[in-house]
């Protein structure tokens, strides 16, 4: 999966209504609330066979981290 096709993925994942880029900090979205982290989860597991934790959410702090976790190469 290319940076393109994680963002529009994820993009549609989140509900998020404007672009994200790898950059967009995660908190600064309005969409990221408990629900949008348990979609991330999800996501993860069925798209990437990633299990997120609890810690993993204290540390990924951007959607270059949550493409990182997904074993995308940033």
């Amino acid at each position: 999966m290319t940076h393109e096709e994680f963002l529009e993925k994820f993009q549609d994942v989140l509900q998020a209504e404007d672009p994200l880029g790898m950059d967009t900090v995660l908190e600064d979205l309005d969409e990221w609330d408990s629900l949008a982290r348990m979609a991330t989860v999800a996501f993860l597991d069925s798209d990437f066979g990633v299990q997120a934790t609890f810690e993993d959410f204290t540390t990924m702090k951007t959607v270059a981290d949550v493409a990182r976790k997904a074993g995308i190469a940033s």
